[in-house]
């Protein structure tokens, strides 16, 4: 008999997930409050911040207190990212602006270094369970790491919406998974430094979060920690998740309820398995690339060098026989351009009717030979 496969550690019943989730996030909203002195606010950025306060930045690469040109530049910084986001047009914010972002677009926003730490770190992403669109997604911790595993919830914002849009299961899974997404993760990386981007692009899911990251992300760059990163990259790399999401729209239809539906420990060690076969097949590594990336990649590979190559050099052929054939009808136009004979008019609509073409369609292709011939 076979060997059993070992359970991935990763792995656990989707109740024990649950409640651990549950318990840092609000260890996360409990600890906020505690230290909303400390917290440069909304209030704050208005034009109520005291100065006395003697808050500090790193704006400029130096530690130091924050000033009143410092606060001008986070809310620059701030209307750089609504803008980006849809959320701001100009200097004005929009009005019932939609919130949520593509899965892809988060990949292709992150911070380079980010992306490397999800490649080099974060290889093992499963789903625990999921209620109404909104999906509790495990995955490993790095090394270097002080717990074992995060927590990562992504909402699908499309999931009413395709539930009932009378297209199959699998149709409409595709359609949500394609469609845009809000994100929390439990790590410090997504407290302390894009939390509050997520809050103003209104992508955010979860506590929000109004204290601008002065120390940490003064400049607001980046979007996604590696794990919300690793998590994104598993979502839009096709055929996995989209079965996933297929039983969840069968069980959305089937129950018309958003009962939290977990997920089993032998239904996620299968998900695993499934995203590394996936990766496999595909030959697809661990890195995880932006759109720009994987397609200058793609163009530095020798066979794709070798096809636009050929291309090139149909394309020229062409251009050279079209340059010929203007020479021709230019220095022998007598006999280039004669009138077409009436034997030859007859036989023309005769082939074209044999091959099924209108009246309508012979006599608009007779007047342009007519044409081309005058």
């Amino acid at each position: 008999m076979a060997a059993k496969k070992p359970r991935n550690p990763l792995v656990s019943s989707a109740a024990k997930a649950s409640a651990e989730a549950k318990k840092r996030f609000e260890a996360d909203r409990a600890q906020r409050i505690g230290d909303q002195a400390q917290i440069l606010s909304a209030d704050d950025m208005a034009g109520m911040y005291d100065l006395q306060r003697g808050l500090f930045t790193t704006l400029g690469g130096e530690f130091r207190p924050v000033t009143r040109d410092d606060l001008m530049a986070f809310k620059a910084a701030v209307n750089d990212i609504q803008r980006r986001h849809g959320q701001r047009k100009g200097n004005s914010p929009v009005a019932g602006a939609a919130g949520g972002i593509l899965a892809k677009q988060v990949v292709n926003l992150s911070a380079p270094e980010d992306r490397q730490r999800a490649s080099r770190e974060i290889h093992t992403v499963t789903p625990v369970n999921n209620r109404g669109g909104v999906v509790h997604m495990r995955t490993n911790a790095s090394a270097k790491s002080d717990v074992t595993h995060h927590h990562v919830m992504v909402q699908f914002l499309d999931y009413d919406k395709v539930l009932a849009d009378g297209n199959t299961t699998l149709e409409a899974a595709q359609r949500m998974v394609a469609g845009k997404v809000r994100f929390d993760c439990d790590c410090g990386r997504h407290t302390y430094w894009y939390r509050y981007i997520a809050s103003i692009g209104n992508f955010n899911y979860g506590r929000p979060e109004d204290g601008f990251p002065r120390v940490r992300n003064p400049k607001l760059m980046g979007i996604a920690c590696k794990h919300v990163i690793r998590v994104m990259s598993v979502i839009s790399a096709g055929a996995t998740f989209n079965l996933f999401a297929k039983r969840m729209i069968e069980n959305g239809r089937k129950t018309l309820s958003n009962r939290q539906t977990p997920v089993t420990v032998a239904q996620q060690q299968a998900f695993i398995e499934q995203v590394e076969e996936a990766r496999k097949k595909a030959k697809r590594g661990t890195v995880i690339r932006t759109d720009d990336e994987a397609k200058a990649r793609r163009e530095a590979q020798p066979a794709f060098q070798r096809q636009q190559a050929a291309r090139q050099a149909k394309a020229t052929d062409r251009a050279a026989v079209r340059a010929a054939n203007d020479k021709l009808r230019t220095s022998k136009a007598a006999k280039v351009n004669k009138p077409i004979k009436a034997g030859q008019h007859d036989a023309l609509a005769t082939a074209m009717k044999a091959q099924g073409y209108s009246a309508k369609q012979i006599a608009a292709a007779l007047k342009g030979v007519e044409k081309a011939g005058a």
